[in-house]
């Protein structure tokens, strides 16, 4: 069956945003341009931005976006009027928050974006190249310094922030989503690029994404200087300044403390049960069996964006006392979650934050917003 016209319109136009986001890697002032990004940010350095830059480039695939647009064409010709969304982004990583801006632009809707200061630059930069390709989304798009007058909201911030979310936008059709963290599941066989792989998931971004790994559940008996051989596979230096300040601070109170930890130069391995760890701290807990890694997810899943493995599914979906210990929507909520090492800094397209369906919230505005 042939796509439809609107579908493969619509997909050539952000496959070639896409491109010319990633190209920008090519052009000859790349160094001064990224130099001035990294001046507002100092994360943003242009390693970083080259991997957010790549990893945008790779999601907006033709084949992904055409099997992600036709779920919801027929949704969008109901929608009966454009809704004013108020987005409210994160700016712990380089374009954080570009997801809900283009769903929400595709959904047919106004966008008023509050955009972080640390990436508000980046945001601004990439729409822009969007709106060039698609020049009647330009009168949907609006760069704020405060969201007001608006019938919806998306909301990304912290557990301190959300509490303020609620109380000012709570009456309105929202999405809140406060920080999250990401775990990885090991057996003790992981090959050499597997470690390579894990490495990414915890060091990219410097570990400040909700996607990051920041807690490993290992089986009973490995040995944690393991895990610190194996991440040496993957080709980090962590000399950034500000990582190294977080390193430096958090090597001083475990010793104040005299809390056991191991440490490689690049990170420090302590075992923790919290799937939340500081900056430059990578938690670990064991696992005795099946039935007790089943438990150690269960206990961690509301709270957490990916988990981390190789091919998880099949391998623990064999297992019958790890598959008993979980009902049918916390079995469809953990395979959602999971992805191969090495992919927790490249979601697909379609991949939505905390797993929530953006665009499907975003189709029924018009709907829900009948009845208020």
């Amino acid at each position: 069956m042939p796509s439809d016209p609107s579908v493969s319109n619509l997909s050539k136009v952000l496959h070639q945003w896409g491109l010319w986001m990633k190209s920008a890697i090519l052009r000859s002032d790349w160094h001064e341009w990224s130099a001035s990004v990294a001046a507002k940010n100092p994360w943003f350095e242009p390693i970083m931005l080259e991997h957010a830059l790549n990893a945008w480039a790779d999601a907006l695939q033709p084949a992904n976006l055409e099997h992600w647009l036709c779920k919801y064409l027929k949704e969008k010709s109901k929608t009966i009027n454009s809704t004013r969304v108020g987005l409210i982004l994160p700016g712990n990583i380089p374009l954080a928050g570009l997801h809900d801006v283009i769903c929400t632009l595709i959904a047919g809707h106004k966008a008023q974006v509050k955009a972080s200061s640390e990436d508000a630059c980046l945001i601004s930069w990439a729409i822009q190249g969007l709106l060039a390709l698609q020049p009647e989304w330009k009168s949907r798009f609006e760069l704020v310094q405060k969201v007001n007058n608006v019938d919806a909201l998306i909301a990304t911030g912290s557990s301190t922030t959300l509490p303020y979310f609620e109380q000012y936008f709570g009456h309105i059709p929202h999405i809140f989503r406060s920080h999250r963290n990401s775990i990885a599941i090991l057996d003790g066989k992981e090959s050499t690029e597997d470690w390579a792989g894990l490495g990414q998931d915890i060091f990219l971004y410097y570990g400040k994404g909700c996607r990051n790994v920041s807690k490993l559940l290992i089986p009973k008996g490995m040995n944690p200087e393991h895990i610190l051989d194996g991440l040496v596979h993957y080709p980090w230096e962590g000399q950034h300044y500000r990582y190294r300040n977080n390193l430096d601070y958090q090597l001083a109170l475990h010793m104040l403390d005299r809390t056991p930890f191991y440490h490689n130069g690049s990170v420090i391995l302590r075992q923790n049960q919290s799937a939340s760890s500081p900056l430059a701290v990578l938690h670990f807990d064991y696992y005795q069996s099946g039935e007790d890694l089943a438990n150690k997810i269960l206990h961690d899943l509301p709270a957490i964006q990916c988990c981390s493995g190789h091919q998880l599914i099949q391998r623990w979906g064999q297992d019958s006392t790890f598959r008993m210990c979980f009902d049918l929507d916390q079995w469809n909520s953990w395979c959602n979650h999971t992805v191969e090492f090495g992919q927790c800094q490249f979601p697909e397209i379609e991949r939505y934050a905390d797993g929530i369906d953006t665009m499907t919230f975003l189709m029924g505005l018009s709907r829900d917003l009948e009845y208020l």
